[in-house]
């Protein structure tokens, strides 16, 4: 980038990171020595602290439709909706709206829309640290609190590099000589020339390394995990699994994937701690009333990173769980709201804890939202913790995906390690489902018969199948529908009803079934950048129609 971003950090009271100037475009005048300011291990903690703070109650990446880009969840939501499993049941404000209908993408050129905000988000958190890491030999303080940030910083550099790849690229097998996204490692200044897009395997050896410095460096430093809003060695941990799985390296994402399990303190959500209990509506006040969930809170047993929300950090409607929790008449999800695929919750028996996570078909047609919460198949699993003060935690990993990733990777690695995949999924499927081992004990095979749709034929198949139960509204469905390559369809029948997609997507009927690498999946390279980096051109954008 030819004048990317340039970051001040300032350890202001909110202990926030400020930047001067627009994206690509402009430069500070006041540049000044970040050694200076970064000189101690305390001053180096507010900086990454503020790195944290910009994942969660920051809006101020794009001068408008701010209120669908809020941070880490605006991502995975956005990831979701456009896939197969979530559906969103009308226009509303429009937040998400575009991204579901695929009208977004190619909105690239202005500084309001998904690209934009995607592109400016994850690179603001590259620039800032890599102005940490810049101070790494120099900084003064206690050695191991400072390994302990350094260890934090190169792992946060890792999951931006990670979702920039994943949004503006093709799944890594297959690609690897593809254009990938622009790797910086050094701070930038209005000097810096911008870089250009190297290839995916150039991106992916860059994460890689990162997560390798990290976890070193979380090892020798020996210092535990201070707050569930930083990143430690566990959740880099499986941030390494989720690398490995998209890259098809087995061992490495079984190993990783084992890491993050052994958390001292972490557990998987009990049957009793999974129960959802959903919101009520009183006919006569018209008022909603939140119910209980565990997926609000950081404070759940599984939870391995995250960001706990006071109110005064709440960033309000433009948040998750307003566009997520129904259950209120002045949030936009009343408007929206978010629904499971009718064909996905067929497929949850009735003796697992996770069907009461949605409606069923409850007899009021979702696009009847003058209901609230209370319509087919709408979602309960995200609710406010308190309505009132805007609270609600996020949550960017829990322990269950650890699981997951794990029973994955052995079941993929050959017959010889189906029993370690099927007990480990059934350490996860038996607090859910109380006749989850009766059901998967005669279940083998590592290879994917379905992709969307279809029968569990193979203990791969149930392996994919609960992790989408799972991790519904967490994973970003679309970035698996990648990797996974057996493509996805948005139309189907199930017990006599067809897709609930179709209610809302009768007018874009080309976009009910797509080949996995559709095009549309991925995001268009900012106009801004091609403007203003001498390295990427026109000729350097993704395909803007399918070929």
């Amino acid at each position: 980038m030819k004048k990317f971003r340039y970051i001040l950090l300032c350890l202001a009271a909110c202990a926030g990171l400020s930047g001067c100037g627009d994206l690509m475009e402009t430069a500070p005048s006041n540049e000044v020595d970040k050694s200076l300011i970064l000189k101690d291990v305390n001053a180096v903690k507010v900086a990454m602290n503020g790195v944290y703070s910009t994942m969660y109650n920051r809006i101020d990446f794009v001068t408008a439709n701010a209120h669908q880009c809020f941070g880490n969840m605006a991502v995975t939501l956005c990831a979701e909706v456009m896939g197969d499993d979530m559906i969103q049941t009308a226009q509303g404000p429009g937040w998400f709206w575009k991204d579901y209908n695929y009208e977004a993408r190619v909105r690239y050129t202005s500084k309001i829309w998904r690209s934009y905000f995607t592109w400016k988000y994850f690179y603001e958190i590259v620039s800032n640290v890599n102005y940490i890491l810049s101070v790494e030999h120099t900084a003064t303080g206690d050695e191991n609190e400072l390994k302990c940030v350094m260890a934090q910083a190169y792992a946060a550099r890792a999951f931006a590099y990670f979702m920039l790849i994943q949004s503006f690229q093709q799944t890594y097998k297959k690609h690897e000589t593809w254009p990938g996204v622009p790797v910086y490692t050094e701070p930038t200044t209005s000097a810096s020339k911008g870089k250009g897009r190297g290839t995916v395997e150039q991106v992916y050896t860059q994460i890689n390394d990162d997560l390798t410095a990290a976890l070193t460096r979380f090892e020798e430093c020996g210092i535990a995990q201070e707050h569930i809003s930083n990143l430690d060695y566990y959740a880099t941990s499986l941030l390494k699994a989720r690398v490995a799985l998209v890259q098809n390296d087995w061992p490495a994402a079984a190993e990783a994937a084992a890491e993050a399990m052994k958390k001292p303190g972490r557990s998987l959500l009990s049957r009793t701690d999974a129960t959802v209990v959903k919101g009520t509506f009183d006919d006569a006040t018209k008022n909603w009333t939140t119910g209980k969930t565990p997926f609000n809170s950081v404070a759940s047993s599984s939870v391995l990173w995250g960001a706990e929300m006071l109110s005064e950090q709440s960033t309000v409607y433009a948040s998750f769980f307003s566009n997520m929790d129904a259950c209120t008449d002045v949030y936009y999800a009343a408007e929206t709201p978010k629904c499971i695929s009718n064909w996905l919750y067929a497929q949850i028996p009735d003796t697992d804890v996770r069907k009461g996570w949605w409606n069923g078909n409850i007899g009021i047609p979702a696009e009847d939202w003058s209901y609230g919460a209370n319509i087919n198949y709408n979602q309960h699993k995200f609710q406010w913790a308190d309505q009132k003060a805007h609270k609600g935690d996020y949550i960017f990993m829990r322990l269950e995906e650890a699981y997951l990733i794990r029973a994955e990777a052995l079941c993929r690695m050959g017959a010889e390690y189906e029993d370690e995949a099927r007990s480990t999924l059934l350490e996860l499927g038996s607090r859910r489902d109380t006749e989850y081992a009766r059901r998967i004990e005669s279940l083998t095979g590592g290879t994917q018969t379905f992709a969307t749709t279809g029968v569990v034929k193979t203990l791969l198949d149930e392996i994919i199948l609960q992790r989408r139960i799972e991790l519904w509204g967490e994973a970003g469905r679309i970035f698996d529908i990648l990797r996974l390559a057996k493509g996805w369809t948005r139309y189907w029948e199930v017990n006599g009803e067809k897709s609930n997609h179709t209610n809302y997507l009768s007018k874009y009927s080309e976009y009910l079934s797509f080949p996995s690498d559709y095009l549309e999946c991925i995001m268009m390279i900012p106009q801004a950048e091609i403007d203003n980096n001498p390295n990427i051109t026109a000729a350097d954008q993704n395909p803007y129609v399918q070929s």
